[in-house]
């Protein structure tokens, strides 16, 4: 045989058995790569592991922070009795002013005058009067004449009281002690009866003013005493003094009033302030906020895991806020609360639990 033709058998041959051992590889190959695949299905199908933490419930004083503003516990607008022309205002605005105090002073025109008539008139009758009751008792005059005499001087004297009572009325005064206000009449300003001096504030006690709750209103009790924090950082005490009885219509909340002691008037009207006001107790449970989740129809709560491994999700609401956290109500006795950062878990997923005693 030709060397030839060997050498071109012996190269065929080992073509064919390079492609089979390629063949043989493959096949081996692909049934690894089956069976990683079937591997990983198997993995893939247990339930995700979850890191959760078993927390109880204990009696803790609820409380419910209510925000508001300060009121004044009066507030007048001090008006004219008479007719006249402001003669003097010597009130300054924003400044304290006690009973009494003169707010506006109108020109007394002819009052004065009114008043000398008035008091001669009654010395005058007086007189008559005197003179009728001595010749009465003489019996040389009628005891008819004697009353009249006595009828016409006390209409003088009532004609005296009404003349200092409309001098008196020319000067506008402060019905209690408290702080000036607004200035509403200038010097020159023409006064009738019913128009405005000025207005005068009564911040002694200041009022915080608060709206709550149905639920709110049933625990709140006129006396009950609360915590108070103002917009501008101080914390005072105060007494509730006022619970609405009827709701406000538009709202459906409550107006609830707290008496706060403001003797220097230090404490302005209008100011924001953050009522705490202790709410009995209640069954709860200290968390982290950072464990607050949102349901999908925007309820805040928290996710745990129940005794079937299922993640549950339980709507909370918060009674008391301190440093090492948040206290809760609404969670089941001894649940298993799932960390923060695990929100790839909704609810209803069966779970694989790992407890750590504090997350």
């Amino acid at each position: 045989m030709p060397r030839s033709v060997i050498t071109a058998g012996l190269i065929l041959f080992l073509i064919l058995a390079y492609f089979g051992v390629r063949t043989l590889t493959r096949g081996d190959d692909s049934t690894a790569g089956d069976s990683a695949s079937a591997s990983a299905a198997v993995e893939s199908s247990e339930p995700p592991e979850v890191v959760v933490q078993s927390v109880g419930l204990q009696p803790h004083t609820a409380f419910a922070s209510l925000k508001g503003r300060t009121e004044p516990e009066r507030a007048v607008t001090v008006r004219s009795a008479t007719v006249g022309v402001v003669a003097a205002a010597p009130a300054r605005q924003g400044r304290i002013v006690r009973e009494g105090a003169e707010l506006c002073r109108l020109d007394v025109d002819a009052r004065e005058v009114e008043l000398q008539q008035a008091e001669a008139n009654l010395a005058s009758k007086t007189l008559d009067w005197e003179a009728a009751s001595e010749l009465a008792e003489k019996g040389w005059t009628s005891s008819t004449s004697a009353a009249a005499a006595k009828a016409a001087y006390d209409a003088a004297a009532a004609g005296v009281d009404a003349a200092k009572i409309e001098l008196e009325r020319t000067i506008i005064r402060a019905p209690f002690t408290g702080v000036f206000e607004e200035r509403l009449a200038e010097v020159g300003d023409f006064l009738s009866p019913g128009s405005p001096c000025g207005r005068v504030l009564d911040l002694s006690p200041i009022l915080v003013v608060v709206e709550a709750t149905e639920a709110q209103t049933s625990r709140i009790a006129e006396g009950q005493k609360a915590s108070v924090s103002l917009a501008d950082g101080r914390t005072v005490e105060g007494t509730v003094s006022y619970v609405a009885r009827t709701a406000n219509e538009s709202t459906r909340t409550f107006r609830v009033e707290l008496s706060v002691p403001n003797p220097n008037f230090e404490i302005a009207a209008g100011l924001t302030a953050s009522l705490r006001l202790a709410m009995g107790e209640a069954a709860a449970t200290q968390v982290s906020p950072a464990m607050l989740v949102l349901s999908d129809d925007g309820q805040v709560g928290l996710r745990y895991v129940d005794s079937n491994d299922v993640v549950q999700f339980a709507r909370i609401e918060i009674v008391d806020d301190a440093e090492t956290g948040i206290w809760v109500t609404g969670i089941p006795e001894n649940a298993r609360i799932m960390a923060p950062g695990q929100d790839f878990v909704g609810e209803g997923v069966t779970v694989r639990p790992i407890e750590t005693e504090r997350l």
